[in-house]
């Protein structure tokens, strides 16, 4: 079921804080003038709907609260598949609009990226998803205001009323489309001149085409003589760059080698002074390994000796650990020993306590068993006040009995019947003392056998009362020292876990013991320590100077090797470069021979002129070749002219048959479909419109939404029908009218919740409690009336008629 379930106002107009709950069906809001009944339907409005506040106030300030500059509304409603939301909106600078879904009794925000993915969610959740904007549907049909209730339907021209209805039908976009078409026929019509003016202009572009042909036939015999020049001398030279290339060559080489004699002399001359470098620094590494030779003896001394150092340090440091390991055993011992002699102390005292306990309530339970021979007493108590009870009884009797007897002598003693007051013939012959003396003897008799029994029993049961209460006593004294006896049973028990305990702690003790003594054996393999590292310390330092001369010569010592091996390969490059030396000399001598200055000079004279008239026709071919493209780009062009001529005769031929497509749909689909949809939509209102205005009116007319939606009622006067439009109707009917269109129509477009303000307006007594049961009988479904299609339908009403049929009444003060 889709209904609202509550709403909230805060700082909105009238309302500084109001909160108004919703029950399913009819919800009427009643209240003075000024009460803020209209302001709730604005407000639902504006949150759920996205109503623009303007429309209800011309300055959006004005919808909220006077001294507040923010307000805020929520909306709690609940969908047809029973989900829970709820949309809370503010009002004033920064306004937003949120949607809120339930989620274990507690709303979350969805997430949109803006107001119109808000809107196309809640058209969802509403079920009024028809392509229409919310805020459109709520001001036309579904909540009208309360000054545009009659609103389209009091317009006098048909033609502008029928436009008000087609929009609120939303029938309106084929009507609008036919206007709107009319340009696009125009555009259609356009575009087709346009074309043709540009074809026009193409073709005295396209006239130009055979005059650039034979420019292009001239510039490509040209360039094509040019080409085969340029190719000769290019030929040419090709071949004086060939010999220049032979005697350039030379002429690097000369230089080339040149600079490679300079700079392996300057290598030889380095090579000379490296070789003395060497030579001494071999002699310096060969005095450093006789050096390390000599005090090698004593560096391995004193390494020696600072190993046995090291080790020495080692076995200090375990001797620390020793002597802490037997420090904490110490105490260990010494505190598992107090531990245990306080444990024994307590466990000594414990159980001493606990058997002087036992004996005590082992004592007082004996004498209380010893009361235990007066239980048979107290167990025949109830049989004793039983007898005692029949006894009474039978007493009881047995008096009554006699009182009869004793009566009845006394009446027979006069001679007289008791019964019947007349003399007894029974008794002619006898005395009456005689006849009653005997009876009431033996009732005597028995009276007093029973008063006997009855004295008996009394005492046996006051006996008998006494030891069952003594014997309660006894029981609750038992029962008390069984519980004692538990506890010092669970007493022993813990003892039994302290001596347990103490024997862990007994044995935890002579363990640690133990330990202890290992550990002080241990502690005696170290007692020479101090003196073996003072030993070690004094060999050490006896070495030190020889393990420091050792090591200052030993890198030099080490590089000998190196040195040596420097000094010969610095001999091997020094022959090296000798022989180097001579080679290029020779290849030098050699090109010099070869290479001809003056012949060099003559053929890059040639070179230079030839490279003159070659860049003179290579920029002469470059021209031509210009030309040509540029001729080709401009046939190109013209060609192109030439297709796009025939691509917009074909345009021209498509936008002649769009035109007149665009002829057909206006003049025969545009044109009619917006009355066949007005016809039917107004057959399909109608029916139910006039079900439920029979229902209001109470009167044999029918209802009727005529062409442009004009009100039309029809009766049967004198035999034939007559039909009154809305002008010849009273304020009552055309409001009854107006109620009854509107419901309709509601149930036309889908809504599910509906709002009436003052829908009673113009209506007497009868219409309106007519109107109330219409709208109840709507509410559970009366066949006469109309389906129910509601959920729930929220009137502003002051009438009483209401309060009969409404679900709840909301009254604002």
């Amino acid at each position: 079921m889709m209904r609202i379930l509550s709403i909230h106002l805060k700082n909105i107009k009238s309302h500084r804080d109001t909160e108004l709950t919703f029950a399913p069906g009819i919800n009427v809001l009643s209240g003075p003038n000024g009460a803020g009944k209209s302001t709730v339907f604005e407000a639902i409005g504006y949150a759920l709907f996205g109503v623009d506040a303007q429309k209800f106030v011309g300055n959006v300030e004005r919808f909220v609260s006077i001294g507040s500059k923010k307000g805020e509304i929520a909306v709690t409603f609940q969908t047809a598949g029973n989900e829970c939301f709820r949309v809370r909106r503010s009002v004033g600078p920064a306004s937003r609009w949120l949607l809120e879904k339930e989620n274990n009794s507690h709303f979350e925000v969805e997430e949109h990226k803006d107001a119109g993915e808000t809107e196309l969610r809640l058209k969802k959740l509403l079920g009024l998803d028809n392509g229409r904007p919310l805020a459109e549907q709520f001001e036309l049909v579904i909540g009208p205001f309360q000054n545009e209730f009659l609103g389209p339907f009091v317009i006098k021209q048909a033609t502008k009323r029928r436009d008000e209805f087609d929009a609120i039908l939303g029938i309106d976009a084929w009507r609008k489309t036919f206007t709107a078409t009319n340009s696009l026929a125009k555009a259609v019509r356009n575009r087709i001149e346009i074309l043709q003016a540009e074809i026009e202009g193409r073709k005295e572009q396209v006239a130009q085409l055979p005059e650039k042909l034979e420019e292009m036939k001239n510039t490509q015999a040209e360039l094509h003589n040019a080409a085969n020049s340029l190719h000769d001398k290019e030929k040419d030279l090709k071949k004086i760059e060939t010999v220049l290339v032979g005697m350039d060559n030379l002429e690097k080489a000369i230089t080339a080698l040149q600079k490679e004699i300079a700079a392996l002399e300057a290598q030889e001359k380095a090579a000379d002074q490296n070789i003395a470098l060497r030579q001494q620094q071999v002699a310096e590494a060969r005095k450093a390994v006789d050096i390390v030779e000599k005090t090698r003896p004593g560096k391995i001394a004193y390494e020696k000796a600072e190993n046995r150092l090291t080790e020495l340090r080692s076995r200090e440091k375990q001797r620390r650990e020793v002597e802490n390991k037997i420090a904490t055993l110490n105490s260990q011992v010494a505190a598992l020993q107090a531990q245990g002699n306080s444990e024994e102390k307590s466990l000594v005292e414990a159980g001493s306590e606990l058997t002087t306990e036992e004996k005590r309530l082992d004592a007082e339970k004996k004498s209380l068993l010893a009361d235990a021979d007066s239980l048979e007493l107290a167990a025949r108590l109830p049989e004793i006040k039983k007898q005692l009870s029949f006894l009474r009884d039978k007493r009881g009797q047995r008096e009554g009995f006699r009182r009869g007897l004793q009566e009845g002598k006394e009446k027979l003693a006069e001679g007289l019947c008791p019964f019947f007051q007349e003399p007894c013939l029974n008794i002619a012959d006898n005395k009456p003392e005689d006849v009653f003396f005997v009876r009431l003897t033996d009732l005597d008799n028995e009276l007093r056998r029973l008063d006997a029994d009855i004295g008996r029993l009394s005492k046996e049961e006051v006996q008998a009362e006494e030891t069952a209460t003594k014997t309660r006593e006894i029981r609750v004294k038992i029962s008390e020292l069984e519980r004692q006896k538990k506890a010092l049973e669970s007493r022993r028990r813990k003892i039994d876990e302290h001596q347990a305990k103490l024997a862990q702690i007994r044995t935890r003790h002579q363990e640690a013991m133990t330990l202890l003594d290992k550990e002080q054996e241990v502690l005696k393999g170290f007692a020479d320590i101090e003196k073996d590292i003072a030993a070690a310390e004094k060999e050490k330092g006896r070495h030190r100077e020889t393990r420091d001369n050792f090591y200052a010569h030993h890198k030099l010592a080490v590089e000998l090797g190196g040195r040596e091996d420097a000094f010969r390969e610095i001999l091997s490059q020094q022959e090296t470069i000798r022989l180097a030396l001579n080679e290029k000399r020779g290849n030098l001598e050699g090109c010099r021979q070869e290479y001809q200055a003056e012949k060099h000079a003559e053929e890059r004279k040639r070179k230079e002129t030839l490279l003159g008239l070659v860049a003179s026709l290579r920029q002469r071919v470059s021209g031509l070749d210009l030309d040509k493209k540029r001729l080709e780009r401009e046939i190109e062009r013209l060609q192109q002219v030439g297709k796009e001529i025939e691509t917009r005769n074909a345009q021209v031929h498509s936008w002649e048959d769009k035109e007149k497509l665009v002829k057909f749909l206006r003049n025969r689909v545009f044109k009619n479909v917006s009355t066949s949809l007005s016809e039917r939509f107004r057959e399909e209102i109608s029916v139910r419109a006039d079900r439920i205005y029979r229902s209001i009116a109470e009167a044999d007319e029918e209802l009727y939404w005529g062409e442009n939606y004009r009100i039309v009622l029809r009766d049967m006067t004198d035999g034939e029908i007559r039909e009154r439009t809305d002008d010849q109707l009273s304020g009552g009917q055309i409001m009854s009218a107006v109620v009854a269109l509107r419901l309709a129509m509601l149930q036309t477009i889908g809504a599910r919740i509906a709002f009436f303000d003052e829908p009673t307006s113009n209506l007497d007594v009868t219409r309106r409690e007519n109107l109330a049961r219409a709208f109840r009988a709507i509410d559970v479904g009366r066949e006469e009336v109309t389906e129910h299609w509601y959920d729930q339908l929220f009137l502003i009403s002051h009438d009483v008629a209401f309060s009969e049929v409404t679900d709840q009444i909301l009254t604002l003060e």
